[in-house]
């Protein structure tokens, strides 16, 4: 367990293992409005000594480069998340009246109403693994609302005035999380009338609706972003993978596959263009701006980090 250090002896301590700080009243400021750990434990990995047996960092590496990446990554959340929640409101929109027009405003607590597995063609471990997985998104579905009667005034109006709650009116309650369970679990003929919306394979939306939610998450709980991914996770090779000539080893792609530029991938595909333009703009607009402040690493490494390929920009022109 670390022992408590004062602000200042948290600079000494940054100090001692190589790092410059020129304004010391700046990296004072920040560590106590940001927090130590947040700041340096988060961002620090680019900038060590990979040689040293102990915590050293590269030569010349200032604070405020540490600290810019950081901040570089609070802004990557912000201009992510309302693209993320774009695409998301959109998805709640058309499972919602693809299912409702199907099956009614009140059915989708139904288990017929669903995917379920013949015995006929599948094994009794996968029918019974399928069921339990229906049966449990409908226990929390019946929760979801339960929950939100007294914190969304919305969902209290219609059980009080109706007795149920209409699935195009629940989807704004529930997680994307559970909307990518909802959509994963509709019969395929539903996941294929939504997924045709964007022109694309309903396993392939699966796919991005499980990136979209991890995403989300980050963003929503201002967790690192710059270099996350997904484990145990892939999404398949896409038109823009080839476009961009993004990377190969043993011919397969090895960026745009799990990372944040996967992210951007799949929002290429689900986002309005003028959306996906602004947001790549934006998004070269503050890569450029960290590029400035980084001087102690090449900062493509930082974008190597990301997945980004060297002319991923060309991705809004494919």
């Amino acid at each position: 367990m670390k022992e408590f250090k004062t602000y200042s002896e948290q600079l000494e301590l940054l100090k001692s293992r190589g790092i410059i700080v020129e304004d010391v009243d700046f990296a004072l400021k920040k560590l106590k409005e940001e927090n130590y750990f947040n700041i340096i434990n988060g961002y620090k990995d680019l900038f060590l000594d990979k040689n040293s047996v102990e915590e050293r960092y590269i030569e010349n590496v200032k604070f405020e480069e540490i600290y810019a990446l950081y901040d570089f990554d609070r802004v990557l959340r912000n201009i992510l998340f309302k693209p993320i929640l774009k695409v998301e409101s959109i998805l709640r929109s058309l499972i919602a009246y693809n299912f409702s027009e199907k099956y009614g405003q009140d059915n989708y607590l139904k288990f017929s109403n669903f995917e379920f597995y013949d015995s006929n063609f599948y094994n009794k471990e996968m029918v019974d693994n399928r069921a339990m997985m229906i049966q449990k998104l409908l226990a929390n579905l019946q929760s979801d609302i339960a929950s939100s009667i007294s914190k969304k005034a919305y969902i209290n109006h219609y059980v009080v005035n109706y007795g149920f709650v209409p699935l195009w009116v629940l989807v704004n309650a529930i997680t994307i999380g559970r909307l990518s369970q909802f959509y994963t679990l509709m019969k395929q003929s539903e996941r294929v009338k939504i997924a045709q919306y964007w022109n694309v394979q309903e396993k392939d939306l699966k796919q991005y609706i499980k990136l979209l939610a991890f995403y989300r998450n980050l963003c929503a709980h201002d967790e690192r972003i710059f270099n996350s991914s997904l484990d145990d996770f892939f999404i398949n090779d896409t038109i823009y993978h080839e476009k961009i000539d993004v990377e190969k080893k043993d011919g397969r792609y090895i960026k745009g596959k799990n990372d944040l530029f996967a992210l951007i991938i799949v929002l290429k595909i689900l986002l309005p263009n003028d959306d996906f333009v602004n947001l790549t703009n934006k998004l070269y607009g503050r890569m450029k701006s960290l590029s400035l402040k980084i001087n102690s690493i090449d900062p493509n490494i930082i974008f190597e980090s990301m997945g980004f390929p060297i002319h991923w920009n060309k991705i809004k022109e494919s």
